[in-house]
């Protein structure tokens, strides 16, 4: 029979504790770290022009079944970020955004006003960051990105995460409806 001095007895005793208390330690954090961590970041834009970048939270998130809604902070509403003619915007999207599907939706001050483009359809994974150019003549204003909820009663497709950067430039002349041929009505809802 193999018996072991004091000294090994407590030089094993020692090492059990540390190795119990390494594993207790490693295995805490990732625990921590896979389950407990529920402050995920929300699905974002990043957008950039010139030397200025926006991190844009959506304005309202839901679960896919438009469940467990949440809005976004004061201010994630359409933050500010001014595009003048002749530069560019460079918009990427967090994986949770291009992994599913998404449309965006753009809008341009024109000489006629005001000028909303058709809305373009993404499938998952087919576009992860675009870049828009302001001109003169198509200043850009606003941009919009979505990703869609279920259909509604009546067949139309709801909006489960929204965001919107405004980036019409600072001072910039808006004509008014009388001066673009549109009514008020029109100009308003544009």
């Amino acid at each position: 029979m193999f018996t072991l001095k004091a000294g090994e007895k407590k030089f094993l005793a020692i090492a059990t504790i540390v190795g119990l208390l390494f594993v207790a330690v490693v295995g805490g954090s990732v625990a921590f770290l896979v389950v407990g961590n529920n402050d995920e970041e929300a699905p974002y834009l990043q957008a950039t022009t010139g030397k200025t970048l926006v991190h844009v939270e959506p304005t309202i998130l839901c679960d896919i079944d438009l469940s467990n809604c949440k809005k976004g902070a004061e201010g994630t509403f359409a933050p500010r970020l001014p595009v003048p003619p002749g530069e560019k915007l460079t918009v990427s999207l967090s994986p949770d955004i291009f992994d599913a599907p998404w449309s965006l939706t753009l809008e341009y001050l024109t000489p006629k006003g005001f000028e909303q483009m058709p809305t373009e359809s993404f499938s998952p994974g087919e576009r992860y960051a675009l870049t828009l150019t302001s001109t003169p003549d198509r200043i850009l204003s606003n941009l919009e990105v979505r990703l869609p909820g279920p259909l509604d009663s009546a067949g139309d497709p709801t909006t489960r995460g929204f965001w919107s950067i405004n980036t019409l430039p600072e001072g910039t002349k808006v004509p008014s409806p009388e001066a673009t041929g549109q009514s008020i009505s029109q100009a308003n809802s544009d």
